[in-house]
């Protein structure tokens, strides 16, 4: 289970509702048996999905449902039906190409040095969880992403992003059974994400737009070959099957 998960699930089961405190910093990160510092980025994570917040000196709390939560849960009902179909992740480039392209370029315009700090920490997370499992990797990823929304300092982007974080990592991890099972893919993803995180720590927004435009088309290009290679495979083991070419297959 995700850290997130876990954390999520002391909340559900202790029935802590909006407004009210999670234990505090020392004591969680003694509960789950993990340092303080990853217990930090897991927090962070949740409060970029809109789940809990962070007061000033008073800890961390259950935010109230905000649009973020909604939408995800929203979303979720299609988590289970992207898993059990592969043509859905069309229907996520589509959403992908129209949210990130701008919010690469609001990021290389408004990112502030903190954000800078974050966006290339998340990018060495994602680098360093290249060789781990593929969930691991759509993870980290993911939360690349999310910090490149929360860099453009768009309140409603950021919400919809957040909201879509799951049905994301989701998207991601499919994608990466595939791309990783094709060892020249793997490292153009990496070049492509270091190109957009050098463009928007650079403060170029046209190119920050044009890399990620780049990126999710070669995301999609990619996959399409994929899934037609597949298509050609699988027309091909039913060819064999049929009994009219089985008897004019020679012996």
């Amino acid at each position: 289970m995700l850290l997130t998960d876990r954390i999520g699930a002391i909340i559900i089961e202790r029935g802590l509702r909006a407004g009210d405190r999670l234990p505090a910093e020392r004591v969680l990160s003694a509960e789950l048996g993990i340092s303080r510092s990853r217990l930090r980025e897991a927090i962070q994570q949740l409060i970029s999905r809109g789940l809990v917040e962070s007061r000033r000196g008073g800890g961390t709390f259950v935010a109230s449902q905000d649009a973020a939560q909604s939408l995800e849960t929203a979303l979720k009902p299609l988590v289970p039906v992207m898993q059990g179909e592969t043509g859905y992740w069309r229907d996520v480039m589509e959403i992908r190409k129209s949210l990130e392209t701008d919010a690469a370029y609001y990021a290389a315009l408004r990112a502030s040095d903190a954000d800078k700090a974050r966006l290339t920490a998340a990018f060495e997370a994602m680098t360093a969880a290249e060789d781990g499992e593929p969930d691991v990797q759509a993870q980290a990823d993911t939360a690349f992403h999310v910090a490149i929304a929360e860099a453009a300092h768009n309140i409603v982007l950021r919400q919809v992003v957040a909201g879509l974080s799951e049905l994301l990592r989701q998207s991601i991890a499919q994608s990466l059974v595939h791309f990783y099972r094709q060892p020249d893919l793997g490292p153009q993803l990496t070049r492509q994400h270091a190109l957009i995180l050098r463009c928007i720590l650079d403060g170029r927004a046209e190119d920050a737009r044009r890399a990620a435009a780049d990126h999710l088309a070669f995301v999609e290009e990619s996959l399409g070959r994929i899934e037609d290679g597949r298509a050609r495979e699988r027309r091909a083991a039913d060819a064999l099957l049929r009994p009219e070419f089985q008897r004019n297959t020679p012996s």
